[in-house]
């Protein structure tokens, strides 16, 4: 049976089990959960706790994201959105210690006068007093890798009167190395070439967070966020390649690659009551400054036995920024009538200086500028229809000028319309239907208008200073299931109408690189659930699941025939066993996860990158010993393998397939001794 068959049927299983009837009318549904309820996992942060949640997902990261009108993480701080870019969902919680944590509250995005929220969202209501903490280290011990030893984070929550703050610093390291064999061959599979490989990869970054809050009685909050990383990353490929056919070479080669990159961000917001009291409006008024610094270089020497040596080097530097201000005005016309006005302007920038040299060629100096001033407005309308259903609507426009300082191209501007309708209807204690349409404009990656090199593969990727942001409208049906003794969980289904999706392209000189093209489409189904073995004399146990089945359409530019989306990812899952030992402090369990991407495509060549098996692991802890959690987990236990096959063609892929390009690299298994605890 195929992955995605296994998906489909484990999907419609699932379907059938969330939409059977209940015996009972008596509802097991469950929307706060106080800290009692996480109490047999022994929680050290609010991220343990929002993990156990039955069929709650955390969801959405704002770094990526167009500005910040729309909320796009899941959670919410007493009832507050985060007003931080650079913490994804799951830093922002590993900052708040479990003594903190009054309850946390599961509530429908479409029933909040927060824009952009749908789907289930979790509120973290945090209180008390005095100073409380929690920490956490891990060893990691991997075959052929140096020992980890730098992954630790702490943090630290207090109050004094008025004022609270939540500060934090993390370590986290990451190495690994991979072993393997590649082979070279022609379009008939005569191998004339054979590799053996050795990689390395390793990657720090420190970083440390600030938050600070001002809540007196009189309804004026105020948040400052801080927060500042250093990156360190090195990586390296040794190869040693022995001819064994006509056209093969025999040598070595060395590659390494590094990259320093110093990042900070300063945000904070302040809400205050505002406008006529019969309105009980509150103003909001938030303001961010992002930076990132960044310099990185590659290297790489090819020794052939019979040949000249040959060098080549590509060096960057790379600096960009992003700056928003925003205005949120929020008031009642009626009791089930919320509204908010927001208005936003945002600067984003990059600007890099990149040079390439090799023994051919002489050093070559480019630099690219690239700026975006943009404008929004928003209406937003959230109506309490009844106590069954709720919808929330936002209506709204943005103005951008981009423009290339360092070309001799005019700068672009463009109007966009931008809003959603999103549905919430309670069928049952128990089922929960969620509709949504959108109108979205996604955030432009300014590294392609930049050049690229790529020094292992041999190529080259031209920036395009044309670019546009993709635009789509957006469609989503869901169905939740909500039983804090059973089955949680939500199946859904989206398709996304695209326009000016991004691709690759051939230029007019012939080289090639990122554009838009006309449309796309995207469609598929995803799901998560949860059971809880209890209610099967299983008492201790569950089990979770999740996963996704997406397919695409795009028309490719070069062979003119419909196509997935570039390197798309077809299917994932993700499946989770947990047995808490009743009585006991230990608890054991294993993951499984898997994905599959479709081909990546270039001009004259194609990628197609897979792994051999499912990435396994299998963990005991104890929650007791010297007052710690202690967490043993074994990893790569089916000794997975990575693939790659490259296919390269003669001038575009209609052409001849002159060359194939195979590799097979092994990762060793892996054990981690994981602590942690609270203060």
């Amino acid at each position: 049976m195929t992955y995605a068959r296994l998906f489909t049927t484990a999907a419609l299983s699932l379907i059938a089990l969330m939409s059977t009837t209940a015996v009972s009318a008596q509802t097991t549904a469950q929307d706060s959960y106080p800290p009692a309820y996480f109490a047999p996992f022994n929680p050290t942060t609010a991220s343990d706790m929002v993990r156990r949640i039955p069929g709650f997902s955390l969801q959405g990261g704002n770094q990526d994201q167009r500005g910040f009108g729309q909320a796009s993480l899941n959670i919410l701080i007493n009832g507050r959105r985060p007003s931080s870019k650079t913490s994804g969902a799951n830093e922002i919680l590993r900052r708040i210690p479990v003594s903190k944590v009054i309850r946390i509250d599961i509530k429908d995005g479409a029933s909040l006068d927060i824009p952009g929220l749908s789907g289930q969202v979790a509120d973290i209501i945090t209180g008390g007093s005095g100073i409380s903490g929690s920490w956490d280290y891990a060893l990691r011990f991997w075959e052929g890798t140096d020992p980890q030893i730098q992954d630790g984070s702490i943090s630290l929550s207090g109050e004094r009167g008025d004022f609270s703050y939540v500060a934090s610093f993390n370590s986290r390291e990451f190495k690994l190395t991979e072993d393997g064999v590649e082979t070279f061959s022609n379009a008939n599979g005569a191998v004339f070439e054979d590799r053996v490989e050795d990689l390395f990869f390793r990657q720090t970054r420190p970083t440390v967070d600030l938050n600070l809050t001002y809540a007196p009685s009189n309804g004026h909050i105020a948040n400052v966020n801080l927060s500042g990383s250093y990156g360190n990353r090195n990586r390296g490929v040794n190869e040693v390649f022995e001819a064994v056919g006509d056209g093969g070479e025999s040598g070595f080669s060395l590659f390494n690659g590094g990259e320093d990159e110093l990042e900070y961000e300063i945000g904070g917001d302040y809400a205050l009551p505002f406008g006529p009291q019969s309105l009980g409006g509150t103003l909001k008024l938030i303001a961010l400054h992002r930076i990132s610094d960044g310099e990185s270089g590659d290297i790489f020497a090819l020794f052939p036995d019979d040949d000249e040596i040959f060098n080549s080097s590509f060096l960057s530097d790379n600096r960009e920024g992003e700056y928003i201000a925003r205005s949120e005005y929020s008031f009642k016309t009626s009791e089930p009538h919320d509204w908010q006005i927001a208005l936003e302007g945002a600067f984003n920038f990059l600007e890099r200086d990149d040079e390439f040299a090799d023994s051919d060629t002489p050093s070559e100096l480019t630099n690219v500028r690239v700026e975006e001033r943009r404008v929004q407005a928003n209406l937003t309308h959230s109506w309490a229809v009844s106590d069954k259903l709720d919808l929330q609507t936002s209506l709204g426009a943005e103005f951008s000028r981009l423009s290339v300082p360092t070309t001799n191209e005019p700068s672009r501007e463009f109007v966009r319309p931008k809003g959603f309708i999103s549905a919430s209807y309670a069928a049952s204690p128990r089922y929960t239907w969620r509709a949504r349409i959108e109108r979205a404009v996604e955030q432009l990656d300014f590294e392609l208008f930049t050049d690229g090199v790529n020094l292992t593969d041999d190529f080259t990727s031209s920036g395009n200073s044309l670019i546009v942001p993709t635009q789509s409208w957006n469609a989503e049906v869901e169905l939740a299931r909500q039983d804090a003794k059973s089955i949680s969980g939500t199946v859904k289904a989206f398709v996304d109408f695209i326009e000016d999706p991004i691709d690759r392209i051939r230029f007019d000189d012939g080289s090639e690189g990122p554009g838009n093209l006309d449309n796309a489409l995207e469609y598929g189904v995803e799901a998560n659930a949860t059971w809880i073995l209890d209610s099967l004399g299983l008492t201790g146990m569950r089990l979770e699941f999740e996963g996704a089945l997406r397919s695409s359409r795009i028309e490719d530019p070069i062979t003119a025939l419909n196509r997935r989306l570039n390197d798309q990812e077809i299917w994932e899952y993700e499946v989770n066993y947990r047995y808490d030992v009743p009585d006991t402090p230990y608890a054991f369990g294993f993951q499984l996860e898997q994905d599959r991407n479709s081909l990546f495509r270039r001009l004259d060549e194609t990628f197609d990158v897979r792994v051999s098996a499912p990435e396994t692991r299998l963990f005991a802890e104890h929650k007791t010993l010297l007052g710690m959690t202690v967490r043993i987990e074994a990893q790569n236990l089916l000794n997975e393998t990575i693939i790659r096959d490259r296919v390269i063609f003669d001038g575009d892929r209609t052409g001849e397939i002159i060359e194939l390009q195979n590799f097979r690299r092994k990762r060793g298994r892996r054990i981690s001794i994981e602590l942690s605890d609270t203060f």
